[in-house]
């Protein structure tokens, strides 16, 4: 069955559930399945906190990329097959790069807050038809790596290599001459393994969970960027909530917002100590390159997200400025 097939059933069966379902319960899309550490303690706890808020009365149903690919999961949120959409903005890059641009910018998220920069977001999504609940970031320069089936040479050498990378990792990998290869999660193990890329771009934590490190055990250093995790609502679903529900789920996404960045830097370290003692091993960027590495990495967000959409994106990049979010 094609995938709009796929699609039309979930949305009749979807407009069967709203009949008999209360408005409060949920149908949840998520980028990664239980497997991505950033599921169980950003999604799944903040559906358990909004459960337990509400005593009860708000609850949802996750789905994962095994029911709606990653890449396809934003229009099927704004046409209400599904009411939540937990992911990255790498994910609908082919929808809009709005929020990729977002990824670059300086600041945690209760600065982006004080900005009006969740407003700006909102405003943008529209067009979608969808609204963000809550965006989760890491500590700046603590969010990517790349791992490597071969350690760099000798003379730094990543020319050629082909690395699994969404359009986020654009900036770096052509800083240091590697080829990006567009992949879902869900193939990155078998093609390290066969040889077809030769490393993956991926955030600092995961791998582990995902095994790759059995088929790539080089851990390219520095590390670098800040992914925003966000959670967005399908906006009908918003405006017929009551206010006290809407309360609650934007209360609930602000506590998560705040706990992320001690969480991650947690995952991080013992992420990484767990991958040495699995014979893991750190290869390095040339200082050179390590140095320009966050410049790489900002620029490559601007010019893909500009390219794409200059207008939309030129006004977040004056408004970062004004608010002293962008150098």
């Amino acid at each position: 069955m094609g995938f709009k097939r796929i699609l039309a059933s979930l949305a009749l069966v979807a407009g069967l559930l709203t009949e008999t379902a209360t408005a409060a319960e949920f149908r949840v899309i998520s980028s990664w399945d239980h497997t991505y550490p950033a599921y169980p303690l950003l999604l799944e706890q903040y559906t358990k906190n909004v459960e337990a808020a509400s005593n009860g009365d708000i609850k949802f149903k996750i789905s994962g990329p095994e029911t709606v690919p990653s890449f396809e999961q934003l229009q099927p949120v704004g046409s209400g097959v599904f009411q939540l959409l937990f992911t990255h903005s790498a994910y609908h890059f082919g929808n809009t790069s709005f929020l990729m641009a977002v990824d670059g910018l300086k600041g945690d998220v209760r600065k982006w807050r004080e900005a009006g920069l969740i407003e700006l977001v909102d405003k943008h999504y529209e067009r979608f038809n969808v609204k963000v609940i809550f965006m989760a970031k890491p500590p700046e320069n603590s969010g990517y790596q790349i791992i490597l089936r071969d350690p760099v040479t000798p003379a730094h050498d990543m020319n050629g290599r082909k690395i699994r990378g969404t359009q986020s990792y654009a900036g770096v990998l052509s800083m240091l001459g590697a080829s990006p290869v567009v992949l879902p999660g869900s193939e990155i193990y078998t093609a390290l393994e066969k040889g077809v890329i030769d490393g993956a771009a991926w955030p600092v934590i995961g791998v582990i969970n995902y095994r790759w490190n059995e088929v790539a055990k080089y851990l390219l250093r520095p590390v670098f960027g800040a992914p925003v995790h966000s959670l967005f609502i399908n906006l009908d679903t918003w405006k017929a909530l009551t206010p006290a529900e809407q309360s609650i789920l934007l209360e609930e996404g602000k506590k998560i917002e705040a706990s992320w960045e001690a969480e991650w830097l947690k995952l991080m370290k013992s992420e990484e100590a767990a991958l040495i003692e699995k014979g893991a091993q750190i290869t390095m960027m040339a200082p050179a390159q390590a140095e320009e590495l966050s410049a790489a990495y900002e620029k490559g967000l601007w010019d893909a997200a500009l390219k794409k959409d200059p207008k939309d994106v030129a006004d977040l990049k004056e408004f970062a400025k004004k608010n002293g979010l962008t150098n």
